[in-house]
């Protein structure tokens, strides 16, 4: 598992409103049994909290990393690799941050 790396969701029951998990817990802590993971969704009828949800592109759609819904789940529970993110880290890191702290 490698840190900001986009993997499909195995999990039948929220696959559908979350196509895409993002892993983003460090590397460092590889030999857990769960992952730190943030949902995307399909960018549809909702508006993107400034700062907050991260917007990405993937397949010509565009996507939103639903920050205020992170989880940890088991690290069996992930897809495949779809692609990574690290491009943004620095606003990933940021609306964790905002989510935290409210700064």
């Amino acid at each position: 598992m490698t840190q900001f790396n986009l993997y499909h969701n195995t999990n039948r029951e929220t696959q559908g409103r979350y196509p895409f998990l993002l892993d983003i817990q460090s590397n460092f802590l590889d030999t857990l049994k769960t992952r730190l993971v943030i949902p995307a969704t399909k960018l549809v009828d909702q508006k993107p909290m400034t700062y907050l949800n991260p917007v990405f592109e993937w397949e010509q759609q565009t996507y939103i990393l639903q920050i205020q819904e992170m989880a940890a789940i088991p690290a069996n529970h992930l897809g495949d690799k779809v692609t990574e993110l690290e491009t943004l880290r620095d606003q990933i890191l940021a609306a964790v941050d905002l989510l935290i702290t409210g700064i």
